[in-house]
């Protein structure tokens, strides 16, 4: 956690010139703006990931047929659905969507509605809430950048609660090769979901799929929660 520096006392503003009227009195407006942006990030991402299962469930419509039809046309197509598709989903799904992606965002919505709380408070209005530090591209996710990759909405004041934002905070945009290691059961257990919903599979496969994947995924989040 070199480059994210979460309630460093250096940072701290508590004893500078407060900040001025108009910029406390839009202070609460701005963050709540901040946090609805990376809100609907979030809500983006989970229907990217959830979306398609969620509603399988809701519309009891999901056949397996439609993602295994096209592949059954030659003996290549099933081999690149077994061998290639299915393994790219996995790891896009499970690392990426489920994991990295969600923690890109969601602390960041978080963090701001803390912030919105804050600036109501008297005994915050002669400080800053917030700080944004600028990461190694080389440590950080992100596009390139010249300077670094800005790291925002940072905490000038920590608590238990931002500690804890601030862990999600850190395994999303300084992701590790062992958080990705423990979403990889992930994305194979949500791919296992979606024969446990098909109208189209038998109810011992759609049984066994639907354990056999909510344990991958569950043991997946343990896992990438005690790698934090």
């Amino acid at each position: 956690m070199e480059d994210i520096v979460a309630g460093d006392p250096d940072w701290s503003t508590r004893n500078a010139t407060p900040p001025p009227r108009w910029a406390l009195a839009w202070r609460p407006f701005g963050y709540l703006l901040v946090g609805l942006v990376w809100l609907a990030i979030w809500a983006t991402i989970f229907a990217l990931g959830w979306g398609i299962l969620i509603f399988g469930v809701v519309s009891g419509e999901l056949t397996v047929a439609v993602f295994t039809e096209p592949s059954m046309s030659s003996v290549g197509s099933v081999l690149a659905m077994v061998f290639l598709v299915a393994p790219l989903l996995a790891v896009i799904m499970g690392p990426v969507v489920l994991w990295w992606l969600p923690n890109c965002s969601w602390p960041l919505a978080a963090l701001s509605f803390v912030y919105i709380g804050r600036s109501l408070r008297p005994s915050f209005r002669h400080e800053k809430l917030s700080f944004t530090a600028y990461g190694d591209q080389a440590d950080t996710f992100g596009r390139p950048t010249v300077s670094g990759t800005s790291l925002s909405l940072q905490p000038v004041r920590n608590t238990a609660l931002t500690r804890f934002l601030m862990r999600f905070y850190v395994a999303g945009w300084e992701p590790s090769g062992i958080g990705f290691l423990a979403m990889m059961p992930a994305g194979v257990g949500w791919l296992l979901l979606f024969p446990a919903i098909a109208k189209d599979v038998a109810l011992t496969t759609s049984v066994v799929c639907g354990v056999l994947g909510v344990g991958l995924i569950a043991w997946s989040y343990v896992w990438a929660l005690r790698t934090m």
